[in-house]
């Protein structure tokens, strides 16, 4: 009888801890809210079952709010080198990534280069003419017949941001826009992005083109890996060529990151390894970049994203950096 008595109670005990442990007091995520962490909150730091031990996660039941006004939608800053959170807003906010995307398009791209299915030498012939649904869309002009490398598209890709580059590379590698971008998504999901889909290679807006700053933070890990993409952003100015009419035509292209061009103060004490910069009317000004520590050696990705304007963009970027002790 002690035994069966013993049996009840040791089942009882189990019952409860499975109970607590359950989550039945936990109050669902309200993502209309604004996300404030900081260095002095101790932020659990979580890897579920799938994610590897190298990525910071940020599980959705440890947010810290408050009431202060924000100039962006989202904000996020990791030390990479401690895996830790420095700071954080709206990590997992649905946002528009405007031009953020092309570092999934570049990826898909190195992909093809490293697998040897094409190279960066190839020379890639437009066979079909070129349109944006938009005004304003920045692209380098190609046309029907003009012949131009891989390489130069993937620094108008990157460097200048031009649109016209982000679709040639999707028809080269994908065959057409649809495969290709097939192929990001598919990249993504591998990565751990899941809360994304995309729908074209370039950014330009798409209420079905969306991804998340935690998800940008993981696609962009695995750009910082490649030396490639890495030598490809380290190019303030970089001179393209392309060939139209037998004739070879030079364009000098122009950083689009602001810190690169000195158009703003680069903040001291840090030099910038990878980034990638996106400006759209539904997403704002967006930025991700790697901040490398002069002192320490520590690495930091930085995402600011839907700043009202450019000057407000560059100016949180710095602000979010003074988080760091």
């Amino acid at each position: 009888m002690n035994s069966l008595n013993n049996k009840i109670v040791y089942i009882l005990i189990c019952l409860i801890c499975i109970t607590s442990l359950s989550g039945c007091n936990y109050n669902s995520y309200d993502n209309t809210k604004l996300l404030h962490i900081n260095s002095e909150a101790e932020l659990p730091i979580v890897r579920p079952n799938g994610l590897a031990s190298e990525n910071v996660v940020i599980p959705y039941d440890a947010y810290i709010y408050d009431d202060a006004d924000f100039e962006y939608g989202a904000g996020l800053l990791i030390n990479q080198t401690k895996n830790s959170v420095v700071y954080a807003a709206n990590p997992h906010k649905r946002i528009y990534p405007a031009s953020m995307t092309k570092i999934l398009t570049a990826l898909i791209v190195m992909d093809a280069v490293d697998s040897g299915q094409i190279s960066l030498n190839d020379t890639v012939v437009i066979n079909k003419k070129i349109e944006f649904n938009e005004d304003n869309v920045a692209v380098l002009g190609l046309q029907p017949g003009d012949y131009i490398t891989v390489n130069d598209l993937m620094h108008g890709l990157l460097v200048s941001s031009l649109n016209d580059c982000a679709i040639v590379l999707a028809r080269y590698v994908g065959g057409n826009v649809s495969s290709f971008v097939e192929l990001m998504n598919n990249k993504a999901t591998e990565i751990g992005a899941t809360n994304s889909h995309f729908v074209n290679p370039h950014g330009l807006h798409d209420n079905n083109h969306y991804t998340t700053p935690y998800d940008l933070y993981l696609i962009f890990k695995e750009f910082l890996n490649n030396d490639t993409l890495l030598q490809i952003d380290a190019d303030n100015t970089y001179l393209l060529t392309y060939i139209r009419d037998d004739k070879e035509v030079e364009i000098e292209l122009t950083s689009t990151n602001a810190f690169l061009s000195n158009s703003f103060d680069m903040p001291s004490g840090y030099h910038i390894t990878g980034w990638k910069t996106g400006t759209t009317d539904k997403a704002g000004s967006c930025i991700i970049l790697e901040f490398v520590s002069d002192d320490t050696g520590d690495k930091y990705i930085c995402l600011v994203s839907n700043a009202t304007d450019h000057e407000t963009l560059y100016q949180n970027v710095s602000d979010m950096l003074k988080q760091i002790y």
